[in-house]
């Protein structure tokens, strides 16, 4: 009997064997670095490309949940875990993630009280509000600096401008202030005032029993021993929205709105950084102009407006609208060149509506969104039918920088997908069929929206390369075969529109980039703007926000 057994034993053995090794192989599935980027820990998720979405469901609840920005999906690798999410947190409306993956911490601002709730990136929880005593409802605007010390919120709807150091917080009173902006530096807090053309900022008073509200303050609080006080920034603006800060710290750019918000002209203001310096409050009603002085009359027009910007160090692009000879507000981008302030003699059509993202991505390109697209030109010339990409009234746009390779050219016996585009040499060519293309080049259609065939697939032209593509590609209007639609519809149903842009994130090295945009998670390509497929990382609720947690920078975002 016990000769007998010992072939089953052995047998027994390696089917234990056997089944050992395959539950250590599926806890190998995530494999780690021996040495993390900059020592960061290994997530509870495990996933090391984390794209963090803000949503919403019904306005009355919300969430953080985690993406896998590698792999496009928002379960685990084995399919076991349905979702990743960020423990301890919860908020009905999370409209703004302030995004520090250097230090390993987000803050995420809560539209419906205001609050800030501080994110730990390494243990994936939330802190709980931060600060405490912080944050009004309905709030438009807020800012928190890297290290975590200093914030400020524009509370427009009773008119207070709230400012936290260290935990003390302090109300003061500005009447429609609805932006702020603190640099990266921690040195200087700016606000602005809806429908004004003055800039503000805030100044912090030199401990003292018997302190002196500077010159001009519009208030100081506490009043009875005042620390924090407002001033009026001296210059010349019309209808700020904005600020940008240069990368080596030594200017601030204010954006003037102009026409778009209701004034006269959009235009740049470039000041010195070291005269709004928080600590350094005003001594006198006319202390020293801070405007840097610079070769070209300062502010600069900029007369294809401007509500956000973002430099790489010697091109400020500004992107904004202008007045169009149909009475409607059109979307430009403008290139400032930073070594004389001139403005580049090409101003790029880009989407239309208010832009307020911008995100520099893999393969040389500029990423910028925008709200309320479909109130402007491109809309009106989809609706008396338009045929070309003038047409295309979708909110986000794909620039291409520096006269760089817009897109990969045709290539032969080459497996292309859906969406995908190539340079056939002169027009923009989108795949409407998957397939593998012929062994040499097709005769190309020259007509807009005419269809090549081409071994297994089908082109479809969408005329001119340019530096320039609105993304999602759509035809608007055409009725044939080669009829190009959103290929992933949100639940508005809508073909030709995907919505607001709300958020949009880069994710580093991975040529993509995420986005919050119409209220779902869109995923896009870098280096042909093609959509990435969604279906797996499409998030139960409304999103409204994105962000990438595991970039290298805080500059990435």
């Amino acid at each position: 009997m016990k000769n007998r057994s010992l072939p089953a034993q052995v047998v027994s053995g390696l089917l234990l064997a056997v089944v050992t090794l395959a539950l250590t192989a599926c806890n190998r599935l995530y494999v780690f670095p021996a040495n993390n980027f900059a020592g960061r820990p290994i997530p509870p998720s495990q996933i090391l490309q984390r794209v963090l979405a803000a949503y919403t469901v019904n306005g009355a609840q919300g969430g953080l949940e985690i993406l896998d920005g590698l792999r496009d999906i928002r379960t685990n690798i084995q399919d076991t875990i349905p979702a990743f999410t960020i423990s301890g947190f919860s908020a009905a409306e999370p409209v703004q993630i302030i995004n520090y993956p250097e230090q390993l911490t987000g803050y995420v601002r809560s539209f419906t009280d205001g609050t800030l709730q501080q994110i730990n990136y390494g243990a994936e929880k939330s802190n709980g509000a931060f600060p405490s005593s912080f944050g009004f409802a309905n709030s438009p605007s807020a800012a928190a600096t890297t290290a975590g010390t200093r914030f400020a919120e524009a509370a427009e709807t009773i008119g207070i401008l709230q400012v936290s150091d260290s935990g003390a917080t302090y109300n003061l009173n500005l009447p429609n202030v609805d932006k702020v902006a603190i640099d990266p530096g921690n040195t200087i807090i700016l606000a602005m005032v809806r429908n004004s053309n003055s800039l503000y900022r805030v100044v912090k008073l030199a401990a003292s029993v018997n302190p002196v509200n500077p010159p001009g303050a519009i208030d100081c609080q506490p009043l009875l021993l005042p620390v924090y006080c407002v001033v009026p920034v001296p210059g010349t603006y019309d209808r700020p929205v904005d600020a940008s800060f240069s990368l080596d710290a030594s200017s601030v750019y204010i954006l003037n709105c102009g026409p778009e918000c209701g004034g006269q002209q959009s235009s740049v203001t470039v000041l010195s950084a070291a005269a709004l310096a928080a600590d350094t409050p005003p001594t006198s009603s006319t202390y020293p102009s801070p405007l840097q002085n610079i070769s070209v009359p300062n502010p600069i027009p900029v007369p294809g407006g401007v509500t956000t910007a973002l430099s790489d160090g010697t091109t400020l692009y500004l992107a904004g609208q202008s007045l169009q000879g149909n009475g409607l507000f059109g979307g430009n981008l403008s290139l400032l060149n930073l070594a004389n302030y001139t403005l580049q003699p090409t101003t790029y059509s880009i989407s239309d509506g208010t832009h307020s993202r911008m995100l520099f991505a893999d393969n040389n390109t500029l990423w910028i969104g925008s709200q309320s697209c479909a109130n402007g030109p491109r809309a009106a010339l989809a609706t008396s039918g338009g045929l070309t990409q003038a047409a295309n009234y979708n909110c986000l746009t794909r620039f291409v920088t520096g006269g760089n390779t817009v897109l990969p050219s045709w290539t032969a016996g080459t497996n292309y997908t859906i969406g995908q585009k190539v340079s056939d040499g002169t027009n923009v060519e989108y795949a409407l069929t998957a397939g593998t293309s012929g062994g040499s080049a097709p005769t190309w259609q020259t007509g807009i929206d005419q269809g090549t065939t081409d071994g297994g697939v089908t082109w479809v032209n969408l005329g001119a390369v340019s530096p320039v593509e609105i993304v999602p590609a759509v035809t608007p209007n055409n009725k044939t075969n080669t009829n190009i639609t959103v290929q992933y519809v949100n639940t508005n149903l809508n073909e030709m529109y995907y919505g607001d842009l709300n958020g949009i994130c880069w994710v580093q090295n991975y040529n993509k980039v995420y986005s919050a945009y119409g209220g779902q998670i869109h995923a896009f390509s870098t280096v042909d703007d093609s959509e990435i497929d969604n279906s797996l990382i499409t998030v139960q609720g409304t999103v409204l926000d994105v962000a990438y947690m595991d970039a290298l920078t805080n500059s990435a975002n």
